[in-house]
């Protein structure tokens, strides 16, 4: 059982330092933050709240090692803080340490099975890391838990793509593009999807659909010159 002075020693924020820190975070003013939490620190290095705090406002500057430091201490001091755990999994997502990321979202979800976002960013490290069928695994699950979450989608179609599984890829980004009209990039996917199902007309549509958005496209561009269409097509 925890005491009530472990309590006192992870949370306590009466301190007036804690106080004024909590409104620069609020108010975006996050150098302001940080020196009233370092200051806080210094009477008290074992706030562990403090240190999630302080690091994520070094998040918001950039200032990954610090921002990783302090979590990591946090985590610590916090170790069954989902939050905690999954905002350190992010910050080791920025520096590129992608492995060690995986392993802190694997402890968010063993504490929090309804903790959707920690779901979506472990498929999105997995994508990166090459294990396309955890990638599928857990961005499944949240299209399924939020039929809403558009970029999951967006992401399932490309992890499908690398897969070979056409027909869901063409699904989840015809997802996309039915409930946001304006992303060249999904359009021209979906076109690779409808070329891997030889659905050459649906194809040239979601193509020039996505030419019409950005004539650049180079993706699209392509699409359209394996359908012999290109040198017709004026953008």
């Amino acid at each position: 059982m925890v005491s009530e002075h472990s309590l006192k020693v992870k949370f306590d924020s009466d301190d007036q330092d804690v106080l004024e820190a909590y409104q620069h975070e609020t108010n975006g003013q996050y150098q302001a933050a940080i020196d009233h939490y370092l200051k806080a620190l210094e009477k008290n290095p074992n706030l562990g709240i403090v240190h999630k705090h302080l690091g994520n406002a070094y998040y918001r500057l950039g200032i990954m090692d610090s921002a990783v430091k302090h979590l990591e201490r946090s985590s610590e001091l916090l170790p069954d803080f989902p939050t905690v755990l999954y905002e350190l999994g992010l910050a080791y997502y920025r520096i590129g340490s992608i492995k060690k990321g995986l392993k802190y979202l694997a402890k968010v979800i063993s504490l929090d099975k309804n903790f959707l976002m920690a779901y979506y960013w472990y498929g999105i490290f997995s994508y990166h890391c090459g294990h396309l069928d955890d990638a599928y695994k857990y961005l499944k699950h949240v299209t399924i838990q939020n039929p809403k979450f558009l970029i999951a989608f967006f992401h399932l179609g490309v992890t499908c793509l690398r897969l070979g599984l056409y027909q869901e890829a063409a699904d989840s980004l015809k997802t996309v593009v039915d409930n946001n009209p304006d992303s060249p990039s999904a359009f021209a996917l979906l076109g690779d999807a409808y070329m891997n199902l030889d659905r050459r007309s649906d194809a040239r549509i979601a193509y020039k659909s996505c030419l019409e958005l950005d004539p650049s496209d180079v993706k699209a561009k392509n699409g359209l010159a394996m359908l012999d269409d290109f040198a017709n097509t004026i953008f």
